[in-house]
């Protein structure tokens, strides 16, 4: 695979890291407020009816900074040949692909001016996010990332206790009841999926980047706070299988296995036991019921009523393979089912098509199989949390592409990236040819 080198402008990373925001040049400081400000605003959502979908202020605000990002990605385009590099190689390609099956669903969509705002802004946000990388370099444009992510929290945090009307959303379940669950500045599962990337980025900076900041400690807390009350199941199990699998070095080791092995035997042999006194399967049930909002069992079997969702999805591909339905379309055909289709990949290929939900599928398998040759903690936890979080959410490529989107465009190019102390630091190609395949799961002495 080919490296592209990414220099922002010369500078070392002590000098980007002493560098004051107001004190950058013009095109740095907007390279640095348009990530900031997708990063914040993109996701936000300040109705009191968090699924209503519509064109008002706020997305007004969003698309005219969406287009500044636009303009930013456009420069980078033609001024940066390492852009260019960027986007033509893999695996940051696959966003090209996926990029021309929306546009091509664009004459098929029920709307095809949603269809090709959401699809210009999508490109928009993948350009901007490549030229911060090149320009600004990996560590000024996570501090960007962080920066309106941290925003975020504590203005979800403001809301949840100022404007209760906006920051709390009570969610209807069975027999006319309702959970009341933390919103904040957008809808629960979108804070939760919010808070979750933030918390993971906050203990990676702080262990493995050496960013000691009582403010990142702050962050963090607060994240995880705002994780545990927004209720969101699946971004709690995707931050801590994240941070889990980000840093199994630790614990993958010869000198553990005797311990695991034997807590191994000992949880079979109490299974055993116990099965021969109670009715697993009731207890089983029952316990489960403690995890759902409901108190059912049911909600998470057919993973909060999801299962239907991705039935119609399919159904609906399965009527339109070729070109899909194009994109910020789901709220026609999904009006019945959250307006959305619940899964990132039938979210791509709902919008753009089948090949577009391959590409959506290679995408993803390729950055599973670095899992097993690389040790990043950076990537690899990101990447299991997307693809955790991916199964019962949209995550990427929604109406208006914001903080996860971006940050996934991060993962796709760190191959590429250069300027990574991390990446410094592992010397991954030495690793990968010194240690051999199965990185994952090699036990370190």
């Amino acid at each position: 695979m080919a490296s592209v080198a990414s220099k922002p402008d010369d500078l070392s990373l002590e000098s980007a890291k002493k560098q004051s925001v107001f004190s950058m040049p013009l095109e740095d400081l907007m390279g640095w407020f348009v990530i900031f400000g997708c990063a914040f605003l993109n996701l936000a959502n300040l109705l009191q009816e968090k699924e209503e979908v519509g064109l008002d202020f706020q997305v007004l605000a969003k698309l005219g900074l969406v287009g500044l990002g636009g303009l930013y990605g456009c420069w980078g385009l033609l001024t940066r040949p390492a852009v260019r590099r960027m986007l033509t190689t893999f695996p940051v390609v696959w966003l090209l692909l996926i990029g021309a099956c929306y546009f091509i669903a664009i004459p098929f969509s029920i709307s095809p001016q949603n269809s090709l705002v959401s699809s210009c802004s999508i490109v928009a946000v993948v350009v901007m996010t490549l030229t911060a990388l090149d320009h600004l370099g990996v560590m000024r444009t996570f501090k960007a990332i962080f920066a309106g992510a941290a925003l975020f929290i504590i203005g979800s945090w403001i809301f949840y206790f100022a404007v209760p009307d906006i920051g709390r959303f009570a969610e209807p379940i069975a027999d006319g009841e309702f959970v009341h669950r933390m919103s904040g500045l957008a809808h629960p599962n979108t804070l939760g999926q919010f808070s979750g990337l933030t918390f993971v980025l906050c203990a990676i900076l702080y262990f493995s980047y050496r960013e000691r900041s009582p403010f990142i400690l702050l962050i963090g807390i607060l994240a995880l706070a705002a994780l545990v009350s927004s209720l969101s199941r699946t971004s709690l199990m995707a931050s801590v299988l994240a941070l889990a699998v980000g840093y199994r070095h630790l614990f993958l080791k010869k000198k553990y296995v005797g311990n695991y092995l034997l807590i191994t035997a000992l949880m079979l042999v109490g299974i055993l036991i116990l099965s021969t006194q109670v009715d697993l399967g009731r207890e089983l049930s029952s316990k489960l019921g403690l995890l759902s909002k409901s108190g059912g069992s049911e909600e998470l079997t057919t993973a909060t009523g999801r299962a239907d969702i991705w039935a119609h999805a399919i159904h609906l591909i399965q009527k339109q393979p070729l070109t899909g339905y194009g994109a910020a379309t789901q709220k026609f055909f999904f009006v019945e089912h959250s307006f959305y289709t619940h899964n990132m990949v039938l979210n791509i290929a709902f919008s753009g098509g089948i090949f577009a939900g391959i590409a959506a599928l290679m995408m993803i398998f390729g950055r599973v199989r670095d899992l097993f040759f690389n040790n990043n903690p950076l990537v690899d936890s990101l990447v299991v949390f997307f693809i955790i979080n991916g199964l019962f959410e949209n995550v990427i490529f929604s109406i208006l592409a914001g903080l996860p989107t971006i940050i996934w465009v991060i993962i796709l190019a760190w191959p590429h990236l250069q300027d990574d102390p991390a990446v410094k630091q592992l010397n991954r190609s030495k690793r990968v040819r010194d240690e051999g395949p199965g990185r994952f799961i090699r036990l370190d002495s």
